[in-house]
């Protein structure tokens, strides 16, 4: 029952990311990777695997040559990371992976990909971001699908954790933002801020409905807001706000049909990248007034797409879910450089 949510859930919430194009990229052959080689610095393909069944897996990609090393984690420790895998982060030479439906988050090791220790017993546990250099992480728990949720607050050196702050329902996105932590209730319109020295809740903040996506730009926070699609109750569009301080100015898009995700900020650092149906569109942070997207950069897809703040562009095609995706890299003009084989179902990207 929990895997079969689960598979609901996941494409429920980025429902419009399943629109993928029936043109087929050719697969880039890479370099054969070097088997000593660290995974210091590179891209961490989180693949969540099969739904019903199976394990998810990670797959690296070095940033210089596209050399692609295959379920690091399985390779590293002769066992399964575990069924979903959701989301990574990194702190120093501490990588930490969070699965899903096996409800943990594992600590490898960024020099081998040996783990190194595991927290167990997390309530279907989502997003994660590190908070500076804290020396914490903070985990977002859905817990149930009725109720609210959680963030749990983690001791990244002693892998325990330090205490649970209840949130709204459905937490999933999770950001550092101005020396705090903002995580995104998706399942309302509300994003709460947390104060990192006494892991409590210094605000909450009204948003659009439905927030999927966190930005931070300056002193701006940016929340992309899916909007209510029409199968779960009356249709809203989506939004954008925009989060200053205790001050939040919200921008909806022009059509109620309109439900965008994948918010991500281009590397150059002068426009905000997110998806609508019909591809990625590209949007100027000073712009004001309401959203009317037009000719998308890229006229395609992606289950999940972002941007590495060091270099390219990627989306990922997790094609029908059961065989290995793909992931796509684009040059900085949007252009298309070169397609990879990944595991199956790739969603989030880490870059380290």
């Amino acid at each position: 029952m929990k895997q079969h949510f689960q598979r609901f859930s996941l494409l429920a919430l980025l429902s419009s990311s399943l629109y993928f194009t029936a043109c087929k990229e050719e697969i880039t052959t890479p370099p054969v990777p070097d088997p000593a080689a660290a995974y210091g610095s590179g891209i961490f393909v989180v693949n969540e695997g099969p739904f019903q069944n199976g394990t998810g897996t990670i797959t690296f990609i070095n940033r210089t040559n596209a050399a692609v090393q295959q379920d690091v984690f399985q390779v590293a420790n002769n066992r399964p990371l575990g069924n979903v895998a959701q989301s990574m982060a990194s702190y120093q030479n501490t990588g930490m992976l969070v699965v899903n439906n096996a409800g943990k988050v594992e600590f490898v090791d960024l020099k081998d990909f040996k783990s190194t220790g595991v927290i167990e017993n997390m309530a279907l546990p989502s997003g994660i971001v590190v908070a500076g250099n804290t020396g914490k992480a903070y985990v977002t728990e859905w817990v149930s699908f009725t109720g609210n949720g959680r963030v749990a607050v983690i001791d990244i050196a002693s892998k325990q954790v330090l205490r649970r702050i209840t949130v709204g329902a459905f937490p999933n996105a999770v950001a550092w933002h101005n020396n705090r932590i903002f995580v995104a209730n998706s399942n309302q319109n509300t994003v709460v801020e947390i104060d990192v020295q006494a892991d409590t809740i210094l605000r909450t903040h009204t948003v659009g409905d439905r927030p999927n996506g966190l930005v931070s730009v300056g002193n701006s926070l940016f929340v992309l807001c899916s909007g209510t699609p029409s199968w779960a109750g009356t249709e809203t569009a989506g939004a954008l706000a925009e989060i200053v301080g205790s001050q939040v100015s919200i921008r909806n898009f022009t059509a109620v049909t309109m439900h965008p995700n994948n918010l991500t900020l281009h590397p150059n650092g002068g426009s905000l990248l997110y998806q609508l149906t019909d591809g990625v569109h590209s949007l100027l942070p000073t712009a004001s007034g309401s959203i009317s997207p037009g000719t998308p950069v890229i006229a395609r897809n992606f289950y999940h797409f972002s941007a590495d703040p060091q270099g390219l562009l990627y989306g990922t095609d997790a094609k029908d879910f059961v065989s290995n995706g793909v992931v796509l890299r684009y040059e900085r003009n949007f252009t298309l450089k070169d397609s990879l084989s990944v595991g199956i179902a790739p969603g989030s990207i880490h870059y380290r």
